[in-house]
């Protein structure tokens, strides 16, 4: 047999095979259903790409099988080592990217770090029984893989978390699958100032009802790339099931304030992603023992304060977000009132319509028809619990503005607060803008 390829195909990443005459050969399409598909090689709009880019969050999108490389958040962007992803530049308010030994991070690969090696992959938990049915670590050409299957994709969206494990059962790392066929857009958002913001359309994660009238979504806590269990319903916490449809009961807290300090640590956060940590200290409310940690979702941000800046912006390997998306400057919900402000004054609120557990903020001062923020509450740094889920919603920046405070878009029936500050410990939705850069 004689292998000849079209170039033209090549350009699409296809191969026709001939026989010694020249002619096609015949296959069987239906057997191509039973290769995985490498989700670092799609974009979130299931567009492909011959360049590899990774992330902490991948987008499914039709029942299949499926794969991804073992490899920190977003350590490989177009087909390169993205060392900016995880290097420490040395500012004073910055703090080393480390694994779950708390070691420095040297390879995008996970395998090709000191003393790590995946032994096995696991789904932790799902919000639909049966969604992901199978999961396997298995060999690629280049790293490790995780391979798993999805069966249907829920008319109301779904989320799952896979990690991988080494051989004393450790986590290592974890990625959440969000299953949905929702366009995700992005939409352009203009700020008071005319910058402009490709955001996401839906929050990281959204969860419908059945009516499709209210959205729900994991919570996030500053600078972690883990998905706390989503809300759904009228402020209950999902309900997640294990691989074999059983009910997983394992997201939990870690500590109360004060006590545990010693596991509060970002390698114990990182081995333990269905975990809330609760703050280790009542003055400085962080959710890990660090000091200063400015640059965990914005690799090049030291400063404290709001002058940040999504052009410059470097996402992390600790970022949540989809390939090509990343927590968004500040700045970027500013255009949420017309003063740029926080306010407490309806006439100033860039809103259609009025209030129905969440805004729908104007995307331009033309703009008719608005863009709906759930109002989906917040996890409380103390406890963990629920609140606030339909009268108030809550949205990181990666923009830290103190020592223990970040900026935040904050809102209720009564108020818009668009550069709003908050402890880092809290756990709030999370709506992705695109990567300027």
């Amino acid at each position: 047999m004689t292998v000849y390829s079209d170039p033209a195909l090549l350009q699409n990443r296809r191969v026709i095979l001939h026989d010694a005459n020249g002619d096609p050969l015949a296959f069987d399409a239906s057997k191509l259903a039973s290769v995985a598909k490498d989700l670092s090689m799609f974009s979130v709009d299931g567009t492909s790409s011959i360049l590899r880019n990774t992330a902490n969050t991948y987008v499914v999108r039709t029942p299949g099988t499926y794969k991804f490389p073992v490899v920190y958040g977003n350590g490989i962007k177009n087909g390169a080592t993205n060392a900016p992803a995880y290097t420490n530049l040395g500012g004073s308010n910055q703090a080393n990217f480390v694994n779950h030994l708390n070691a420095l991070i040297t390879s995008p690969f996970i395998e090709k770090n000191a003393n790590c090696q995946p032994a096995a992959a696991q789904l932790l938990w799902q919000t639909t029984s049966g969604m992901i049915t199978t999961v396997s670590l298995v060999e690629g050409g280049d790293c490790k893989y995780i391979q798993f299957t999805v069966a249907s994709i829920p008319a109301t969206n779904g989320d799952a978390l896979l990690v991988v494990k080494d051989s004393g059962g450790n986590i290592m790392w974890s990625w959440l699958i969000w299953c949905t066929s929702d366009s995700l857009g992005p939409e352009t958002f203009k700020n008071h100032t005319d910058v402009e913001y490709q955001l996401m359309s839906e929050n990281l994660g959204a969860i419908w009802n059945t009516a499709r009238t209210k959205q729900w979504n994991p919570h996030y806590q500053w600078g972690r790339k883990d998905p706390m269990a989503p809300v759904v319903g009228d402020g209950a916490q999902a309900t997640l099931y294990d691989i074999n449809g059983n009910v997983y009961t394992g997201f939990g807290v870690r500590g109360t304030d004060g006590d545990e300090l010693a596991t509060k640590t970002v390698a114990e956060a990182i081995k333990n992603p269905h975990l809330f940590f609760t703050r280790f200290d009542s003055t400085s409310h962080n959710w890990n023992n660090l000091t200063r940690f400015n640059n965990f979702w914005n690799a090049a941000l030291n400063a404290d304060g709001a002058n940040d800046d999504q052009a410059t912006a470097v996402k992390t390997i600790y970022d949540p977000c989809p390939v090509g998306y990343m927590l968004p400057a500040a700045r970027a919900f500013t255009g949420f009132t017309s003063t740029g402000e926080n306010s407490s004054d309806a006439t100033t609120f860039n809103v259609v319509g009025s209030f129905a557990q969440g805004w729908k903020f104007k995307r331009n001062s033309a703009d008719a028809q608005g863009n709906f923020f759930p109002a989906s509450g917040y996890r409380a740094n103390g406890s963990g619990s629920l609140t606030y889920m339909g009268s108030n919603g809550y949205y990181w920046s990666f923009a830290g503005y103190s020592q223990a405070y970040a900026r935040f878009l904050g809102f209720g029936s009564g108020s818009v607060s668009p550069l709003g500050n908050y402890t880092r410990s809290y756990g709030f939705s999370v709506r992705p803008c695109r990567e300027f850069v």
